[in-house]
């Protein structure tokens, strides 16, 4: 593997708090002036404490990170794309409205009508060619409809004022000295609460509880709180997930109800998080130190029967004996 050699200034060179980092940048590059690793990166590493799942390895995470000089560009996705979008239109808005960023196409838009939009095709193309996000009018109406719903709930609309959105924080690990970031959705000033904004096919409290568990929130949670507290000198209290029901491709229309929920991650469930990120940071920086990232077994390990399927069959061998 290739040791750690930037190919740009980093961007970063003490630890603190950067509101001007770009969310390209954060995730496109090495911004510290070493390796660093975000929660997403911990959350690679995490097959390596038995927690092993598709895509969890030291060997994934190096993969698809600047210590790479190969990987490949993060692939952007719709959902990555309408993501990003209504997290700039709800705590964002004038880069939401920034032209320049993204290009809204107008009411039915159809590259296959060649010669009747052969005007608004160029301009989506020169956009495109510019740099500029492309958002159809139905889904920048979706996206509105989405922001004003949640502004519209009194509690969310009062914990995401006042504050600041999408500001990098970076600090070393005091155990290991690796490189830390973390970019909290929004910072109320007064730094009492961090939050999150999610938004998700199922608001529900069993819906939202699958979403915790499999993409492992504790871990991004308290990775901020973490930071917060290294940059700050204090940590927040509670953490918070403002969270909205998208509705299904294709399935909206205007005037449709957007389910909204406050939900608040439990303390025990953010000290989960710390101790799995604490396990991470130790298994990346053994891996900066040996310049290994092993994959998901590259010497020989036991894997066989699953737990739950070996007491589905004592429990048939019991039945059977009585």
């Amino acid at each position: 593997m290739n040791a750690f050699s930037p190919i740009q200034v980093p961007l970063i060179q003490t630890a603190g708090a950067y509101p001007d980092i770009s969310n390209d940048d954060y995730h496109g590059r090495e911004i510290c002036p070493a390796p660093s690793i975000s929660s997403t990166g911990l959350k690679k590493l995490v097959g390596a404490i038995g927690l092993q799942t598709k895509g969890a390895t030291p060997r994934h995470y190096w993969e698809g990170s600047a210590l790479n000089p190969n990987r490949r560009p993060q692939e952007k996705t719709d959902a990555l794309r309408l993501g990003s979008a209504f997290h700039d239109a709800l705590l964002l808005p004038e880069l939401w409205q920034d032209r320049n960023v993204y290009h809204v196409t107008p009411e039915g838009f159809s590259r296959s009508k060649t010669k009747a939009m052969a005007s608004e095709i160029a301009d989506a193309d020169a956009a495109e060619a510019a740099g500029c996000v492309i958002i159809t009018a139905d889904e920048r109406d979706q996206i509105d409809a989405m922001v004003a719903a949640m502004r519209a709930n009194p509690l969310v609309n009062a914990v995401l004022s006042d504050g600041e959105a999408e500001t990098t924080l970076a600090w070393q690990d005091k155990e290991t000295g690796v490189w830390l970031r973390a970019r909290p959705d929004w910072m109320p000033k007064r730094k009492h609460i961090g939050i999150n904004v999610k938004t998700t096919t199922d608001a529900s409290h069993s819906g939202f509880q699958s979403d915790v568990t499999k993409y492992r929130y504790a871990m991004s949670a308290a990775l901020e709180l973490d930071g917060i507290e290294a940059v700050f000198g204090s940590r927040p209290g509670n953490y918070l997930h403002p969270t909205i029901e998208k509705p299904a491709k294709g399935a909206w229309q205007a005037g449709d109800y957007m389910p909204v929920a406050l939900w608040e991650l439990p303390a025990d469930d953010i000290e989960y998080g710390r101790a799995m990120n604490r396990r991470a940071i130790r298994i990346f920086a053994d891996c900066l130190s040996a310049d290994r990232w092993p994959g998901y077994a590259d010497e020989p390990a036991m894997c066989g029967i699953s737990p739950w399927m070996r007491k589905s069959i004592d429990m048939a061998f019991e039945g059977e004996a009585a």
